[in-house]
């Protein structure tokens, strides 16, 4: 099967599964996006050999694991993060785990043993906060009501510019629209970029990515979440809808951008294999990546201010 057949393979398969998973939300979700983080930072994690670098794999895993479930039972209001238990998760990751993988590196005859540490935590940090932003997104109703309970700001009605109070259902399609943007600003982008692409916008990062179609990819992203944003029955204004296509049609493509960099740093087309025909996950969640944290990093400002 050649690669486009593949392509088409997996994401038949892959789309009606994804779909469903983000309908049914709560812990099967969570285990999905927990497996899915996992696997992007064993990956991440991987390239780094390509350049004699040793992250602690086991130790990096165990870490996002314990981060994203402790997120995910705030969420669900399983338990109130007080001070102190924010003061002693705090001093671990910032103080005691640097000094923990030192220790380690004692023993351990692998060189660079600085860049190895730093490694380990900068896969940490970036992969946990990342698909922690990919969860509060899925789980906003949720998310709004821990800031409500400590009494940051009282959520009204005409939140986002809505009429009615947003539920679970209202984000599981709110999720499906940011998707279903970035697949067709991509889509946009290539095409486009491919028949009239003439001025390149980052030779030396994706030598096949043009200024005109980064053009078409931002243009078909305020088209696409129009359309969606009415198919889906979101009811956002037009400002807002403007406003949330824009951060997929640019911190997308900027996403997508810093992931090629990542790849021409370790010379690699793929950050694996793992997806025929699509590569890895580092290759198939980039723009992913920038745009849910990006989003609810917009969502939290309008809500406190």
């Amino acid at each position: 099967m050649n690669e486009l057949g593949k392509r088409i393979l997996v994401a038949v398969i892959g789309i009606p599964i994804t779909l469903l998973v983000i309908y049914v939300g709560g812990i099967l979700f969570f285990f999905v996006i927990l497996l899915l983080a996992n696997l992007t930072l064993f990956e991440f994690y991987k390239l780094a050999n390509r350049k004699n670098i040793n992250p602690f794999i086991f130790v990096g895993l165990a870490c996002n694991t314990i981060i994203l479930i402790f997120y995910y039972f705030i969420l669900q209001n399983s338990f109130v993060l007080n001070k102190s238990l924010f003061t002693i998760v705090l001093l671990f990751f910032v103080a005691l785990l640097p000094a923990t993988l030192l220790f380690f590196q004692v023993w351990n005859k692998k060189p660079n043993t600085t860049v190895n540490v730093a490694y380990t935590i900068l896969g940490i940090f970036w992969i946990a906060f990342v698909f922690s932003a990919i969860l509060t997104v899925r789980f906003l109703p949720d998310y709004l009501k821990l800031f409500e309970k400590a009494e940051v700001f009282n959520l009204n009605y005409d939140f986002l510019g809505l009429t009615f109070q947003i539920d679970n259902l209202w984000s599981a399609k709110f999720f499906i629209v940011i998707l279903g943007t970035i697949w067709l600003c991509d889509t946009f982008a290539y095409f486009f970029g491919s028949a009239f692409g003439k001025h390149k916008l980052a030779p030396t990062t994706s030598p096949k990515k043009s200024w005109e179609g980064a053009i078409a990819g931002f243009i078909g992203s305020i088209i696409s979440f129009s359309i969606l944003d009415w198919l889906f029955k979101l009811n956002f204004s037009s400002g807002y809808q403007l406003l949330f296509a824009s951060i997929v049609g640019i911190i997308g493509q900027i996403g997508d951008l810093a992931e090629s960099k990542i790849k021409r740093e370790y010379n690699v087309k793929d950050s694996s294999n793992i997806l025929p025909g699509h590569g890895g996950f580092l290759d198939r969640l980039d723009s992913i990546m920038f745009v849910f944290p990006a989003t609810i990093l917009i969502i939290t400002l309008i809500a406190l201010f």
